[in-house]
């Protein structure tokens, strides 16, 4: 049962969420995530916070993939995610053990630790319909490629403004496109961005 606003979702009441109208503006991932979020038997109460967080905690484990995009692995379904949905379906368990899978896979630091992760990770997702995508495809999501390129372009001038100390044009860039809906993350990879 989905809540919506403290009551029931339902017609009578008018306060339904039409599907076709939900996936116009998060990623479809994202509802999906939100709905496994509570299991089946329970009430869900459904709110823009909630699909927020989904696309937030979709953004970590993306993310996560991304750091591992050098590790070879092949997906395998882990056992605890198979025992999580055999016990009536309980998607809340089997996402929790997926941000478990996730976390340790940041950590770790052995190459066969991490293929292994990776492995679970991209199993998990498979199991539960998630992570499917490249994650330069999640955080690139309804843009053009010139548009990307020149997104690209400007992070790469902010950059090299840093390293020529001019902190005031890499401030400057970095408000313009946070204006725009982008966001910048410093990492010692470089410099990652995503869509808001």
């Amino acid at each position: 049962m989905l809540n919506f606003g403290g009551a029931k979702m339902s017609k009578s009441l008018g306060n339904i969420e039409k599907v076709h109208d939900l996936v116009r503006a998060p990623p479809p991932e994202a509802l999906r995530y939100a709905l496994m979020s509570a299991h089946y038997r329970q009430p869900l109460e459904w709110s823009d916070a909630l699909v927020e967080q989904s696309v937030r905690t979709l953004d970590r484990l993306y993310g996560t993939l991304r750091d591992l995009a050098g590790v070879e692995a092949t997906a395998s379904i882990p056992p605890a995610i198979e025992a999580a949905l055999d016990d009536d379906l309980n998607t809340p368990l089997a996402l929790a053990e997926l941000a478990r899978i996730a976390g340790e896979a940041r950590k770790a630091t052995d190459a066969g630790e991490r293929s292994r992760l990776k492995a679970e990770l991209l199993g998990a997702g498979l199991a539960l319909g998630l992570l499917q995508q490249a994650p330069e495809a999640w955080f690139n999501r309804g843009a053009s490629g010139d548009d990307d390129a020149r997104i690209q372009a400007l992070v790469d001038e902010r950059s090299a403004a840093k390293k020529s100390r001019d902190f005031a044009r890499a401030d400057a860039i970095r408000d313009q496109l946070a204006a725009e809906g982008i966001l910048l993350e410093d990492t010692p990879q470089g410099v990652r961005w995503k869509r808001a």
